[in-house]
């Protein structure tokens, strides 16, 4: 499907109403097979395929929103443990064991599960432990501070499962939409075969149904 999937869909409507309304062509293409059977049958081709092409759309506009909310967070998130991770280095670069506990040791998380992972190390060691709240009270790394990074972490968690569930109906109406486009085409293409063998001496209405005849 060389043509953007919503004009072959508008292409496809044209054409079947053109052929229905229009009486000569509905009446040679009728000797050719196409009769009310054969146009109820691409009625429901298209309805399906204009449903799921619609549907599809709609998934796309929903995962493009919660990935917006998703990656937005993610960055805040990711900036502030950045940071607290970066004055613990500093702080306790003399204290190889606190580094260790807090989970900070290596490079910085790349991977969002692993990120996960570290942050929720971090300021649940922060949140419990009396010892490490002491060294990091210089850098103003509090309980509650701890205790409002993992709510946010708690957010974002919740965040990247709508994101996960959005891709996962994205993906399936995408299937669901190609599949439903592609059996639409296949019928199209015997309605264009016969329609230029019923109208091949007129070919001014082949142009009516949208196929283009070549002067």
């Amino acid at each position: 499907m060389n043509q953007s999937e919503s004009k072959f869909l508008e292409r496809i409507r044209i054409a079947l109403t053109n052929a229905e309304s229009h009486a000569e062509i509905k009446a040679a293409l009728t000797e050719y097979g196409i009769d009310e059977a054969k146009f109820a049958q691409g009625w429901k081709l298209y309805n399906l395929g204009k449903d799921s092409w619609e549907h599809n759309k709609q998934e796309e506009s929903e995962t493009r929103l919660v990935s917006n909310s998703y990656h937005t967070a993610y960055g805040e998130l990711e900036m502030k443990f950045k940071k607290h991770r970066d004055l613990s280095l500093i702080l306790c670069k003399k204290d190889p064991d606190t580094l260790i506990q807090l989970g900070v040791k290596g490079r910085f998380p790349t991977k969002y599960n692993e990120f996960f992972d570290k942050v929720k190390l971090f300021y649940s060691k922060l949140n419990t432990d009396t010892a490490i709240q002491s060294k990091l009270a210089l850098l103003k790394l509090t309980p509650e501070v701890a205790v409002a990074c993992l709510a946010e972490l708690d957010a974002l968690l919740a965040l990247r499962a709508d994101f996960d569930r959005e891709m996962g109906e994205s993906q399936e109406a995408t299937v669901s939409k190609n599949a439903a486009l592609h059996n639409l085409s296949e019928w199209m293409d015997e309605f264009d075969s016969l329609a230029k063998i019923a109208l091949y001496d007129t070919p001014q209405r082949l142009e009516v149904l949208g196929i283009l005849v070549k002067s």
